[in-house]
């Protein structure tokens, strides 16, 4: 598996609007994130977590503690193996989890230097 997202110019706000992400507004600072809050996810990774609710009512809720958790386990890219020359504190991955019926890694990318922080599946 690559341990580096494609490059895509968009900022955030952009794919905000053309759908495929959508902001978070959880303040959660997560140390494995560098002290970061998530702040924006991926219209696909969210579907997946809120379906994962009990019940409908329950669906924002679910997602957000379940992002959350996912945060909690998550290393930064640059430590796996064969991925030591990739930058430092722009990539977070979690282990393969079930999130529906497939067991998926997560990632946690940031967006530029000191940026936000967006929770995606891989490419």
């Amino acid at each position: 598996m690559a341990h580096h997202p494609p490059a895509d110019d968009r900022s955030p706000e952009r794919l905000v609007a053309a759908g495929l992400l959508r902001r978070h507004e959880d303040p959660t600072r997560h140390p494995t994130l560098g002290g970061s809050p998530v702040s924006y996810v991926s219209t696909p990774l969210w579907a997946e977590l809120s379906a994962l609710a009990i019940a409908p009512n329950a669906a924002e809720a679910t997602a957000a503690a379940l992002l959350r958790e996912l945060a909690a386990q998550a290393v930064d890219a640059a430590l796996a193996p064969g991925n030591e020359a990739a930058p430092r504190d722009d990539l977070y991955e979690t282990d393969p989890a079930h999130i529906g019926p497939h067991r998926r890694t997560v990632w946690f990318r940031r967006s530029g230097p000191h940026g936000p922080i967006t929770a995606l599946f891989p490419s």
